[in-house]
C-alpha cells in the first residue's frame, strides 16, 4: 500500500512555469501525487492519508544550494571558530586556537576557519612566531573566510615540506620574507597541501566521527529548508569518503558532486584516466556525479582579472590561472568526455574566457547541450555578458549572500576605477537578460542561509548602511525561484526537484510566514518550521507550532 501524507489549507508557492499558488499537496510515497485546492486533495487521498492542516502556514518548494563546501563545512565542529567579532583583537584569536589545541595529542593536525584579517586595525594577520606560540606541539592551518589564502605554524609547514628552498608553486604565492624563509602566509594553490593534510589527518583520525559530523552538518542544513546541494571542490579524498558514507546511507539529502583536481586549487587535466573514472563512476540515488570544478581567476594578491576600456585607455589587473586557450582546451576536452563543468570566474575578463570557451563548444563541432556553469561573476559586466550567457544557455551561480558582509569590499577594492563599466554581483540584469540565475551560499564562506541569500538579493543592502548596485535588487518572487527550481537545474536536477508539481520528489519546506508577501527586510528573518525530502520529515522547528495532524 502506498505512504501518503497531505498538506491542506496552506499557501502554496509551486514555483512551477506559471508560478501557480495552491492550498494543498498530496504525497504518495517519495514524489508529489497532486498539488491543488483541499478539496481536490481530500478526494483524492486515501483512507490511511495523514492530514496535517498547515493554518494558513507557506510551504516552498526545498531550497538547493548549487554551491556549498560540505566536505569542508562538515568539520567545522572539530575546528577551531577564528571569526572576527566586534571588539575582538588577534590576541583573542590566538588564544583560541591556543585552548582549542592544549589538549590534543602531540602532532594531532588542527585547522582554524573563517578568519577576516580585514576585519582588524590595519589588517592584522598572525605571524609565524604567534602561530608556533599558540600551537607549539601540533601543525595548525588557519584559513582566512575565503578560503583563497591561509596561515601556517612551522610544524605544519614542515609537514608538508614548505621550506626557504620551495619553489613557488603553480597557481601560488608561499609568502616569503627578506631572506627568502617562509612567512607562514599562503596564497591561493599555495594552501593545497596544507588543505589537504589537515582534512585527511583530522577526518580519518575518526572514520565513524566523521560521518556522524556529516550527518549532523546535514541536519543543520535542513534545519535552513535545504533539501539538497552541490559541493563545489570534491577532491579525491573527500569523493573516497563520500562514497563510503553513502554506501552506510549516511546522506540525508541529494548531493552533487562539483570535482577538483587532486587538491582544492589542482590544476585540471580531464585527460587522465583516474579523473574520468572518479566523476564518472561516484554515483548514486543521493551521491551524484558527473560535473567538475575549474577556477579561472584567484582573488589573491591582486584580485580578480579585470580588464576595461574607458575614455580609450585600456587597463587590466589581477591574474588567471590559465590562458584563455587552455580554458577552452578543458571544456573541450571534458564535454567530449561527458563532463559537465562549473568554472569559477570573478572578474570580467574571466567570466568572458569561460563564455568564449563554451561558445566554441556550443557551436563547434561536438555541438553540446550540456550543462555550463559560471560561478560568482562578482565583478562584471552585465549590460554585454548577460545577453551572451542566455545566448549559450550558461547557468550563473551567484551569491547574493556576500552583498551585506563582503560587497562593500568588492566595490571599493575590485571594482575600484571601473566603476562605471562594471557591477557587482549582478543579478536582476542578468535575469532580465534572460539568464537562468540561482542563488548559492559558498558555505562556509559565506551566509548559507536560504533566507539570507534572498534578502541579500531583494534588499542589496550593506554593512556600510548604502546599497550595493540597488538597481540589481529583485523581486522576492524571483529570488524564491533562484533559489529553488533554477538552482535545481544547475544542479542538473531540475526534471526531478526545484518546485512542486504532480511528479516530481516531495521535497519542500514549511515556513512561519509568506517570503513573497512580507516585508523585505522580514525574508531574512523567515523561520522553517518543517523540512521534507522524498515525503519524508527530516526537520522540525521546536520554536513554533507545527501544522496540525488531522488524521
Amino acid at each position: 500500500m502506498a505512504r501518503e501524507r497531505a498538506f491542506i489549507n496552506a499557501t502554496i508557492h509551486t514555483v512551477d512555469a506559471r508560478d501557480t499558488v495552491a492550498e494543498a499537496i498530496l504525497i504518495r510515497d517519495e514524489r508529489i501525487a497532486l498539488v491543488g485546492t483541499t478539496q481536490q486533495v481530500l478526494a483524492a487521498a486515501g483512507q490511511s492519508c495523514v492530514i496535517a492542516d498547515a493554518a494558513g502556514k507557506t510551504i516552498v518548494p526545498g531550497f538547493i544550494d548549487p554551491h556549498y563546501h560540505l566536505g569542508y563545512a562538515m568539520l567545522e565542529p572539530v575546528s577551531v571558530d577564528c571569526a572576527i567579532r566586534p571588539g575582538d583583537t588577534i590576541d583573542d584569536v590566538l588564544e583560541a586556537i591556543s585552548r582549542a589545541t592544549r589538549e590534543l595529542p602531540p602532532g594531532q593536525w588542527m585547522r582554524g576557519f573563517g578568519f577576516s584579517p580585514w576585519a582588524l586595525p590595519g589588517e592584522r594577520e598572525p605571524s609565524l612566531a604567534e602561530l608556533d606560540e599558540a600551537a607549539p606541539n601540533n601543525p595548525f592551518f588557519l584559513q582566512d573566510e575565503s578560503c583563497h589564502r591561509g596561515w601556517a605554524n612551522s610544524a605544519a609547514l614542515a609537514e608538508v615540506g614548505i621550506d626557504e628552498y620551495s619553489p613557488q608553486p603553480w597557481g601560488g604565492t608561499v609568502v616569503k620574507d627578506h631572506a627568502g624563509r617562509p612567512t607562514g602566509a599562503l596564497l591561493e594553490a599555495a594552501v593545497n597541501p596544507l588543505q589537504t593534510r589537515s582534512w585527511l589527518d583530522m577526518a580519518s583520525a575518526d572514520w565513524e566521527a566523521t560521518r556522524a559530523l556529516l550527518t549532523r552538518k546535514m541536519r543543520e542544513l535542513a534545519g535552513l529548508g535545504i533539501t539538497g546541494l552541490c559541493d563545489a571542490a570534491v577532491t579525491p579524498d573527500i569523493a573516497d569518503f563520500y562514497a563510503r558514507a553513502d554506501r552506510e546511507g549516511s546522506f540525508l539529502f541529494t548531493v552533487q558532486q562539483l570535482h577538483t583536481a587532486d587538491d582544492f586549487f589542482g590544476k585540471q587535466d580531464p585527460r587522465r584516466p583516474d579523473f574520468v573514472q572518479r566523476v564518472h563512476e561516484r554515483e548514486s540515488d543521493r551521491l551524484r556525479s558527473g560535473t567538475m570544478k575549474i577556477f579561472a581567476d584567484p582573488g589573491f594578491p591582486d584580485g580578480p582579472l579585470i580588464s576595461c576600456s574607458h575614455g580609450g585607455v585600456h587597463s587590466h589587473r589581477g591574474n588567471s590561472w590559465y590562458s584563455a586557450a587552455e580554458v577552452k582546451e578543458i571544456v573541450r576536452t571534458a564535454d567530449s568526455l561527458g563532463i559537465r563543468t562549473a568554472i569559477h570566474a570573478m572578474g570580467n575578463w574571466a567570466v568572458d574566457a569561460v563564455l568564449d570557451s563554451y561558445e566554441a563548444v556550443r557551436r563547434g563541432d561536438l555541438t553540446s547541450e550540456g550543462l555550463m556553469r559560471i560561478e560568482h561573476a562578482f565583478v562584471s559586466a552585465p549590460q554585454t555578458q548577460g545577453p551572451r550567457m542566455a545566448e549559450l544557455g550558461v547557468d550563473l551561480v551567484a551569491m547574493p549572500g556576500l552583498i551585506h558582509h563582503t560587497g562593500p569590499a568588492f566595490d571599493a577594492g575590485w571594482r575600484g576605477e571601473f566603476r562605471d563599466e562594471l557591477t557587482v554581483i549582478p543579478i536582476r540584469s542578468l535575469i532580465d537578460a534572460g539568464v537562468r540565475v540561482s542563488f548559492a551560499s559558498d558555505g562556509p564562506t559565506g551566509p548559507v542561509a536560504p533566507a539570507h541569500l534572498m534578502w541579500g538579493a531583494v534588499t542589496r543592502a550593506s554593512l556600510t548602511g548604502q546599497p550595493i548596485d540597488p538597481h540589481e535588487a529583485v523581486t522576492a518572487a524571483q529570488a524564491l525561484r533562484c533559489s529553488t527550481i533554477n538552482a535545481a537545474h544547475a544542479a542538473d536536477r531540475g526534471d526531478e526537484a526545484g518546485s512542486l508539481e504532480a511528479g516530481k520528489r516531495a521535497n519542500l519546506a514549511v515556513l512561519d510566514r509568506d517570503i513573497l508577501r512580507c516585508a523585505p527586510d522580514e525574508i531574512r528573518e523567515m523561520l522553517v518550521l518543517e523540512t521534507v525530502v522524498d515525503g519524508r520529515t527530516i526537520f522540525e522547528c521546536d520554536e513554533a507550532p507545527r501544522p496540525a495532524v488531522l488524521g
